[in-house]
Formats: structure tokens, sequence, C-alpha cells
């Protein structure tokens, strides 16, 4: 019989890889790892994949190379906002604060998602999803003037010694995104959830028998018993990363607040809705 876990127990696994990183402790980060695992970081860029016909390397042979250059060199701190948990998923929203160096500091709003899995009756990170921006932070590199030459000399210099010219050049595909597009579609998708327009909301989907993961208790909604649920939603920390994009969520009525992060994937072309899962805080608000 599979063991149940609570979301206290997904949580504690969770919040064992900031501490990790904290302390730059690799050997305890890379067992959070399940055998068979994908890193997305960020989401967008080329993923870190140790899938099942390779399960005989060791995790350090792929997360290896990774957790050397974005983790080893730098003092990283979490600054968590709230977590949701569905099942045995996690969404973290989170500011991550990077020292790079004396004079370059960075802070980048981030929504993490961390799939869990039960392997041999233990759990681990099957996959590690970081929506994040890219552009803004190096953005925010480049306003620290000329130390951040230095810095992004060695950061360069680092990707290509443990990940190649492929691994700098994949990291970069990070910059494009469904971007300032797929967002004005979240905007259209939050006025129309907020009108309760059926029709509007049905424009926006891909498919019109999809199936959204609105709740976090009970079926999921089609897209009628959506545009009826009520309330009003409101969206902050928007961020478009790859082929979706995340939003930090409150919804209200006249009994109750809630706070989340929603993740939209889009199909790139038609900007359509493909997917909508929404992960609600822990701590529900009257």
């Amino acid at each position: 019989m599979a063991k149940h876990f609570s979301d206290a127990d997904c949580m504690a696994l969770v919040a064992r890889s900031p501490a990790a990183v904290a302390v730059h402790d690799k050997a305890a980060w890379l067992d959070l790892f399940a055998r068979d695992y994908r890193v997305e970081d960020p989401v967008g860029s080329p993923a870190h994949v140790c899938a099942d016909e390779m399960v005989d390397q060791s995790t350090d042979d792929v997360l290896g190379p990774f957790y050397d250059t974005f983790i080893a060199p730098y003092a990283i701190s979490f600054h968590v906002d709230r977590d949701g948990v569905r099942g045995l998923h996690v969404m973290r929203d989170v500011t991550i604060e990077i020292s790079m160096s004396p004079r370059v500091t960075v802070h980048v709003p981030v929504h993490l998602l961390y799939e869990l899995i039960d392997q041999s009756g233990e759990l681990k990170i099957r996959r590690l999803a970081a929506h994040w921006e890219l552009r803004p932070m190096l953005k925010q590199q480049m306003s620290a003037g000329w130390p951040f030459f230095i810095v992004g000399f060695a950061s360069a210099s680092r990707m290509l010694r443990h990940l190649g010219v492929a691994g700098l050049l994949g990291f970069m595909r990070a910059l494009s995104s469904v971007g300032d597009a797929g967002k004005a579609r979240i905007g259209h998708f939050v006025r129309c959830y907020n009108s309760g327009d059926e029709h509007g909301l049905r424009a926006l989907f891909a498919r019109p028998d999809i199936e959204i993961a609105f709740c976090d208790e009970g079926p999921a909604l089609c897209i009628k018993r959506l545009a009826a649920q009520g309330g009003e939603l409101r969206l902050t920390k928007v961020l478009a990363a790859g082929d979706t994009v995340t939003a930090t969520l409150e919804w209200r009525d006249n009994r109750a607040v809630r706070r989340g992060v929603a993740l939209f994937t889009l199909d790139r072309s038609a900007l359509a809705i493909t997917d909508l899962t929404v992960y609600w805080d822990r701590t529900r608000q009257a």
C-alpha cells in the first residue's frame, strides 16, 4: 500500500532545499531529488534531466554542474510569502536574494513549483520548475555599474566550464517567453472571470471541454462552472517564463479572502490557455 504523505510532510521536504542552499551543503541538496528528476531553472531554458534509462548515473552527474554553476558561488536566501499544496505538488511564492559579489545583489521574484513523488516510501523531488524572468534579473545586475562586468564575466566563464557552450546558449533561451502578450491574455482572463463572462472565458481557452483546477477540494471546474464561481480575482507579481504565466492571486467575496498562486500554460502561437491550476495558500483567511 502506498504511503500517505500529508501537506506538512511535503512542506518539510521542500523546506530542506533552501536550507541546504543557504549553507552550501551540496550533498544534502542533491539528496532531495528522485532517481529520475527534471529541473527547469528558469522555466523556458532546457531542463536538467535524469530520465528512467539514466538512473544508473548519480544525481551529481547532471545536477552537480548545475549546482556548481548557479548555487555554489553565491550567498542565496529565500524570502517566502506563501506556500500552496495540491496533493504532492508544492508551489512557493518567494523572492530569492542572491549576493553575487560584495557590490552586486539581486532580488528575484519567483514562483517555485516542486512536484514530489513517493520513492520507496520516502518523499523526493521529481520536478522542480522555477518560474522567474531572466531579463529583469540581468537589468538588476547591470544597474550595479562596472562591478556587473566582473560578475557577468565570471558567471559566463562558470557556465562554459560546467555546462559548455550549449548550456550557456540554452540558459539564454529563457529570454524568450510568452512575454507581455501572454500577461495581457491573463489580464483578459481576470476581467472575464470578474464579470462572469462565460463566452469571453471560453474564447481564451484552447479547448471548450477543458477542466480547470481552480478549487483545492472537489472536482475540477468546467468553463461554465468557472464563470459562475463568483467572487473577484486580483493578480499581482505576474511572471512570464517559457510557455507559462504565473501570478500571485487574491480571491475575495463578501465572506472570505483567499490567496495563492495561479499557473497558466499557454499555446505560444495562439496564446490560448491550455491549462490552469491554482495553488491556494495553506492558511485560509476569513
